[in-house]
Formats: C-alpha cells, structure tokens, sequence
C-alpha cells in the first residue's frame, strides 16, 4: 500500500528536475572524499619513509625490472646517491635509494591492490618522482579535492532543498485550488484556518522531511559504498573481520539509546503527573486553611514529593546504566579491533598481509567516516513516517469532494425579478448538527428582509444556498422558478452577491480591491461606488488615495470602513440580490449615520437580505425571519413579532440590553 509520503514524493520524482542533478554531485562528492582518503594516506605515507625505499642487493633481474619501472626507466639499480649520508641501519644486503617522492610508495606497495594504480601514476606524473615536489603536489591535490567534495556536497544540499521546495509548491497550488472549492461551504469559517495552518506549517514541514530524506538517500549509500571498497581495497580480509565487532556495536548501542529515548519518555510523564500531583495544593489554599488541613497537605505533599523524587533518581539511574554499557560496548569493540589491526601491523613488511602505518591510519579514518551515513540510512524509515503523518493530514483535506458543483447542461440565471422559494430545505453540519429542517419559505424581490437566529449557523446556512456556497441536502432552492441546482454559478453569482461583514481584504490598493482585477471595471467606476456606499471620503484621506496599499502589510481599516468597501465592492457589479452580514464588532459613529443612507440607496431595485448585528436594520426591514432549532420560529415586521414572539424578544434582549458589552441599538 502507497504511504502518504511516497503519494507526495513519488519514487519517480527521484529522477526529475533537480532530484537528477543531485545524484551527479552525490557521485562526485563520494569519488572526492575517496580520492581524498587515498590523498590523505599517501601524503602520510611519504611523511614517514620519506622518499627513501631499500633495494635488496641479491634481488633478481625481474626485481630489478620491476624497481626500474616503478622508479625511473633511466636509472640504475647499482646507483647510490653519494651526495646523501648513508643510513647506518642499511646492511650490507641492502641499498637504500634517496629522494625517490612516491617512488618509495609504489615499490612498497607493489603487492597491493592499489599499488598497480599508484606505480602507474607515479610514473606518468613526473612532480611524484621526487619528494619535495611530491610533497607539494599531494598537498594541492589534496586541497582541490577537499575543496571539490565541499562544493559538491552544497550542491546536494541546494539541490535537495529545491527538490523539496517542488514538492512544496504542488501541494501548497492544490490546497489553494482546494480551498478556493471547500471555502464557501464552511458555516463556521474554520476551513480558511484549517487551510491557512497546512498552507503555512504542515506544508513546510513535509518540505523540510523531504529534503532530509532525500539529502540522505542520495548521499548516505554512495558515501557508504565508497568508503566500504576504501577498507575493502586496503585489506579485505581485516575488512571482514573488523565489520563483524563494529557493526554489532554500532547496532547494539542504536537499540539501547532507542530502549532508553521510550523509557525516558515514559518516566518523564510519570515525572509530569507527580509534578501536576504537587502543585495541587498551591489551587486550594483556601479549602486547606478552611479546615485546617495544613498537616494532611504537608504530609500529602511529602509523600508525593518522595515519588517524585524516586522517580528523578531512577531515570537519572537508567541514564548512567545506559552511557556504561554502551561504553563497555564500544571499549569491547575497540579492544577487537585494535587486535585484528594489530596482528597486520606487527607482520613482516615483505608479507603481502603487512599494513603501514599510513593504510592504518586510512583503515580506521574510513570505518570512523562511515559512521554518519549508516546512521542517516538507519533513520531513513523515521524521517519518512514523520513527514508522511503531515502528509496525510494535507492528502485527507485534498481528498474532500466540494459540496457545491455545476450541474452538466446548467441554465444561464437571468436576475431576480419575482420571487424566492425555499422548498422544504434541509441541512445538516458535517458533524450531523441540524441547522435547517424542511424549511418552506417565500420571499418577494425588491424587499428587505432580516433573517435572525439564537444559532448564527441557522440563518447563515439558509442565506448561503442563495449564491449556493451549500446545497441543500434535501429539498430545493429557487429563483424566479429556476431550481439553483442547475443554473450555472457564473449567473447566479453574479446576480446573487454575498458581503461578509468580516471579509478580508487581499494585499493590494484599495482600487484592486474594489475592482477584483476585472478589466471591465475603471477607476470612474469604482469611484463611483465608493460615493454609493460613502466610502469616498475616507479613500481620499488615505495616504494614496485609491492608489493606497492594503492588506496585511499595507493600511491597516477599521471595521466600518472595511465594511463600506465590501459594499462598495459589491455594489460595483449591480446584483440583482444582495446577501448582506453586518459586522459583529462596535461601529463607529461616523458609519452607523451613514448607514441607512447607504442601505436605502442599495435597495433601489434590488432585493437586500440582511443578517443585521444592529436593532435598526431588523427594524427597518420590510419582514423579519426568525429560525430556531431549524424551522421558521415567526415571519412578519418587526413591530408585530415583538409583541407576539417571546423568542424574539429574548433574542433582542441578549444582543441589545443596556447592560450588554456588544449592544449597538441605532437611534
């Protein structure tokens, strides 16, 4: 079964875009580091013998062939460099030859694997023949290499960063589009928040478990490989044999600090609980001193203080048993180790199974080295269940089928001229709540209505399925005898306009804002709106005027006027129907005296529904509809609901009372 990780990052995306290049500089970065091991042993190796290698007088003609080859062709193994002080360790069946650079190397290595390679390049190589110019040589190759393994490994890691950040950028196009589609459906307004919250943290953090993921995939096994055929080509056999000890250690001290991470862990919550135990007492002062209970408490405190204490001790115990045996495990391993080296070491230098100091020294430099990647392969499975566990919160959310869809063969809207009807409508919240119950309702084009409800989510629902942001669930919606169901959202919704008293306002000027990006709106026009609704005055009082920027990183409005501009935004388009949400918070002074202005110039041939937070505008309005637990509790004006529905009346009361913090009663 597909796991969430690999639905986001697929096994084909390992090879695409970036992802491809990163494997070229992972090849590079591995030979590199090899080639800088090998650097590295042979620059030691000169450092210790050098340039010197003894010749062996009684040697036979294919020894002296092979010298002259792997030295120089023109030089004669009877020659001794008189200029150089003769060693006195040298016998009488030796001849020691002087300044011979990584000469001495090849000869010495002659029954290696790699000392076929290294007489090779000495002999092409005419600055390795001699040991100073060796010497500085091996440095400068040395640094290019360090300097080239350096520069590819940033290369992996740009490169899997932007791998990662592909993958980012599809998932974070589709909760955009996904959003967008889900959006209008939510009652609660939670979904632009769920949506916000992946967009911005469940995305990232997918990202950044991809592009670890994939830095290790891509680096850890070539490193590892190559580093194995470094040891491998050094002495395979010891090899072999070291693998063993180190390997068991290695995957024994993973599974102890693994055994204690749960552990800790587990005493840590217990540690917590005794803790929260503690401080009990410090929420009931009063309650102990009431009853004179001081030395219960004391003695209630002391007994969990002891626990506590024991439990501190006892993970502090763990802690040190666990650092002892994984020190006793690695002191055991190092202890085998240096056994199965030192038995090489200690051979005869002519036994082919002999290792110098400088292979040791890369021997052990290589095992030491391969430590990190074996580490980054084994937490490769961690790495891609964490990622995968935000992945599928973000693959859930995608896999949501929007409520709302255009019907095939939908008829174009034409506005609203008669009437709307509500069919025996019901609706149901995603977590089975009853919003709406077999409501039939008739509503007359070219009135103000005010649908008010205990519940917000009752007349929000009802007023929602008018631009079909939901659908009912059963029954139907009509305009005009048109069923809503198959007439295309474009019509309907431009004819059937919502303006949330919370919209928000995207980063961008004032005119943008208004105008939505449409061409078909100029600045004339928008203007022209804003006058509507008297938003003019304050835009020309904005530092830019209509050119001014809002937004989050722009003019901050206060919510008058960034109410003004939603209906000024809506005004702009001329719908048949406008669905209007007053704002929650207190209004200012300034907007609520033109409000009602404002209001009776949106009404001229239009029909306004409101769902008002101001007991002017359910005043005003031609019928009031009044729903409680999902049916039409009272329908009429508002002067003769009052005096015959005490639902009403309680609703006015909880929102107007003159002890409210919220009331805003319009004169």
């Amino acid at each position: 079964m597909e796991t969430p990780f690999r639905r986001v990052f697929a096994p084909k995306d390992l090879w695409l875009g970036s992802a491809r290049w990163a494997w070229a500089w992972s090849v590079l970065s591995t030979t590199s580091l090899c080639g800088l091991l090998l650097g590295c042993y042979l620059l030691l190796d000169l450092l210790i013998n050098r340039g010197e290698v003894d010749l062996p007088e009684a040697a036979d003609r294919q020894t002296y062939e092979m010298l002259s080859s792997s030295l120089s062709p023109s030089e004669d193994a009877d020659q001794v460099d008189e200029k150089k002080p003769v060693n006195p360790e040298a016998t009488a069946s030796n001849k020691r030859f002087y300044d011979q650079g990584l000469r001495a190397t090849a000869w010495n290595t002659r029954y290696k694997p790699w000392g076929g390679v290294v007489a090779v390049t000495v002999r092409h190589v005419g600055t390795l023949q001699a040991t100073n110019s060796a010497l500085l040589t091996l440095l400068a190759g040395n640094i290019l290499l360090a300097v080239v393994a350096s520069v590819s490994m940033m290369q992996v890691k740009t490169l899997a960063f932007r791998t990662s950040q592909e993958v980012a950028t599809r998932l974070r196009k589709s909760l955009h589009r996904q959003t967008l589609r889900l959006g209008p459906s939510d009652l609660q307004d939670d979904a632009g928040e769920v949506a916000f919250l992946m967009f911005t943290g469940d995305v990232e953090r997918v990202r950044e478990g991809i592009q670890s993921w994939f830095e290790r995939i891509v680096r850890a096994p070539l490193f590892l490989t190559g580093l194995l055929f470094v040891v491998l080509m050094t002495h395979w056999l010891l090899a072999l044999q070291c693998m063993v000890p180190l390997v068991a250690c290695w995957y024994l001290i993973r599974l102890e600090r693994h055994r204690f991470d749960q552990s800790k862990r587990q005493m840590e919550d217990r540690v917590g609980v005794d803790l929260k135990l503690l401080a009990e007492g410090l929420r009931k002062t009063r309650l102990v001193r009431g009853f004179g209970m001081e030395n219960f408490e004391h003695e209630r405190f002391q007994g969990h203080l002891n626990q506590f204490l024991q439990k501190v001790a006892s993970l502090r115990a763990d802690e040190r048993l666990s650092r002892w045996l994984c020190w006793m495990v690695v002191l055991i391993t190092l202890a085998i180790t240096l056994f199965l080296i030192g038995t090489k070491a200690l051979t005869d230098p002519l036994d082919p199974a002999h290792l110098s100091v400088s292979a040791i020294v890369m021997f052990v430099l290589a095992f030491r080295l391969s430590y990190r990647p074996a580490n980054e392969i084994w937490d490769l499975p961690q790495i891609e269940a964490s990622a995968g566990r935000w992945a599928d919160s973000i693959l859930r959310y995608l896999g949501q089928i929007p409520e709302v869809g255009q019907a095939v063969g939908a008829k174009f809207l034409q506005p609203l001229s008669k009437q709307i009807q509500f069919e025996s409508v019901t609706y149901r919240l995603p977590d089975s709540r009853l919003v709406l119950d077999r409501v039939d309702l008739r509503l007359l084009a070219g009135k103000i209505t005010a649908v008010i409800s205990l519940d917000p989510c009752e007349a929000r629902a009802l007023t929602y399925m008018l631009p079909r942001f939901i659908e009912p669930q059963s029954g139907r919606v009509l305009i005009d005898g048109e069923d809503l169901a198959f007439v295309t959202l474009e019509s309907l919704r431009a004819e059937a306009i919502y303006v949330g008293g919370t919209d928000p306002f995207f980063t961008g000027t004032v005119s943008e804002n208004l105008s939505c990006g449409d061409p078909r709106f100029t600045l004339q026009h928008v203007t022209e709106a804003a006058k509507l609704v008297h938003a003019q005055n304050f835009i020309s009082k904005l530092p830019q005027g209509y050119e001014t920027l809002l937004g989050e990183y722009g003019e901050q409005l206060d919510a008058g006027q960034s109410y003004r501009l939603g209906l000024a935004r809506a005004l702009l388009r001329d719908p048949a129907l406008m669905i209007i949400e007053e704002p929650a918070e207190r209004l200012d002074e300034d907007t609520k005296s033109l409000l009602d202005d404002t209001y009776a110039r949106l009404a001229k041939g239009r029909t306004l529904i409101f769902l008002p937070s101001r007991l002017s505008t359910v005043r005003k309005a031609d019928q009031v509809i009044f729903l409680h637990k999902g049916r039409i509790e009272a329908i009429g004006s508002y002067s003769k609901l009052i005096t015959s529905s005490p639902l009403l009346r309680h609703w006015e009361y909880l929102r107007f009372n003159e002890f409210s913090r919220d009331s805003d009663v319009a004169e």
